[in-house]
């Protein structure tokens, strides 16, 4: 039966795809685009390898061991909101991407230099030391980080988890040195020296955001639909690094560097293709069904979003600030020891409200994201609003695997605040400059019809 099940969902996944890339809207810059892949790969290919491997890595760290019913399931779940998602963001964003004069992108570049550059230099060195501090966070991960025995979830002790997070800054930072080079060397140096600080962490989430962000903005300046040479590129070189990272959760770049290495928590020849815990969504998600409600005899009810109102208060200003979200159900650690967990969209769904939370997260997430196409690409196309798009939509990438709606606001301060800087640095230098233009033109007549009558009869023969 789930053999049947695994053939039938690559189906319905190629049927999908086929009935989506007929559609006028359909391109790389869609938000249906970037679930489909996600989708594809972690839900559709992956489950083969895992039952031609029989991998069984997670359900050995984690302690559970998912009934054939719970398999079922997670098929079912993820193609339901596989289709979902598909069907109400091609709803909302049905038009092709407004495409946008290649001078518009050059005049913004001008005017944005400036700014993009002051907000570098401020926020720059702050990025950059909460990276370094990252580093040694990864060489000894308890030197300020303790993991609560009820929820598994680390917490800061002694350092600040927004200075923490600025480290993210270095992204968007990247990004947008990239385009203000236009495409070339210098801002390819800019891009790979920010790529080693991140990579170096362990981190994954924000390289990959960086590199998807650049081919969005690389894609909408130069009129692109698909896939091309440069994207492809820098596609494989992402891919490379990616899983180099993943071997050694970035010692090597440390050592490389002289900033001391570390153990990690496996090895590549131990593990089977595919079989390590960056795409493991889907035992992340039977480990959710097998759990809940069967043993929680509870639903979350969505419950786990209130921690975006206690997320942004420091610990160090809220002593009792609690550990996760303020009013939890259940604790999923008391069924298992799901470290390192990442639910995904249709997990996150799922421990909400089974089939009827699925359906109303991905719902949700495909509304979101497809206003965000509609309203910058569709309604108000121009540079900045590309520049806009790029940074937003990037963030999908973690946002999916999550599946929450806590690690979208997490990051949005930290991958879209160096370009609001740096456009509010372009807004209020240029009001300045717009007061000294008028007050030293000559002053013109009133344009009144008193003021047309009197210069006509002035130039009119006597």
């Amino acid at each position: 039966m789930y053999d049947f099940l695994l053939i039938a969902s690559c189906l319905v996944f190629a049927a999908t795809c086929l009935a989506y890339s007929r559609h006028q809207a359909a391109s790389l810059l869609h938000p249906a685009t970037i679930y489909l892949a996600f989708h594809g790969f972690i839900f559709v290919i992956r489950p083969l390898f895992a039952r031609f491997y029989d991998f069984d890595l997670v359900y050995r760290v984690y302690d559970f061991q998912p009934s054939m019913s719970d398999k079922i399931t997670v098929i079912l779940g993820a193609n339901l909101a596989m289709l979902v998602f598909t069907f109400v963001s091609v709803r909302v964003a049905s038009q092709r991407v407004a495409p946008i004069p290649r001078d518009e992108f050059d005049r913004y570049r001008g005017i944005l230099a400036g700014p993009i550059m002051l907000a570098a230099i401020i926020l720059g060195p702050l990025a950059i030391a909460a990276q370094i501090a990252n580093w040694a966070r990864r060489v000894d991960p308890y030197q300020t980080m303790s993991r609560d025995a009820a929820t598994g979830i680390l917490v800061n002790i002694e350092s600040n988890g927004w200075f923490s997070d600025s480290a993210l800054m270095l992204a968007p930072l990247a990004v947008l040195a990239v385009w203000l080079f236009r495409y070339r060397f210098p801002g390819w140096m800019v891009f790979g020296a920010a790529s080693i600080l991140m990579l170096g962490s362990g981190g994954r989430g924000s390289f990959i955001f960086a590199a998807a962000a650049v081919t969005f903005i690389y894609m909408l300046e130069r009129h692109r639909t698909w896939f091309d040479g440069r994207i492809m590129l820098l596609a494989a070189v992402s891919l490379v690094s990616f899983n180099a990272v993943v071997e050694d959760r970035g010692a090597a770049v440390r050592g490389l560097l002289g900033a001391g290495s570390d153990d990690t928590y496996t090895s590549s020849y131990e593990l089977d293709p595919l079989e390590h815990m960056d795409f493991a969504n889907l035992e992340y998600f039977e480990f959710v069904v097998y759990a809940v409600p069967q043993r929680t005899g509870s639903w979350d009810y969505f419950a786990h979003n209130l921690q975006i109102f206690t997320e942004p208060v420091p610990r160090a200003l809220w002593k009792d600030k609690p550990i996760g979200s303020p009013v939890q159900f259940f604790q999923l650690w008391d069924y298992g020891t799901p470290i390192g967990m990442t639910i995904s969209l249709p997990g996150a769904g799922w421990m909400s409200f089974g089939y009827l939370g699925i359906v109303i997260q991905a719902a949700a997430f495909a509304l979101l994201y497809g206003l965000l196409y509609t309203r910058l690409l569709v309604n108000r196309p121009g540079a900045v609003a590309s520049l806009i798009y790029a940074l937003g939509i990037a963030t999908s990438v973690t946002v999916l695997r999550d599946g929450i709606l806590l690690t979208l606001l997490r990051q949005l301060p930290f991958y879209l605040g160096p370009l609001i800087l740096a456009l509010a640095f372009a807004r209020f230098g240029a009001e300045p400059r717009r007061a000294h233009i008028r007050a030293t033109m000559p002053e013109q007549p009133a344009d009144t019809p008193a003021a047309r009558r009197k210069a006509l009869a002035a130039r009119a023969p006597q």
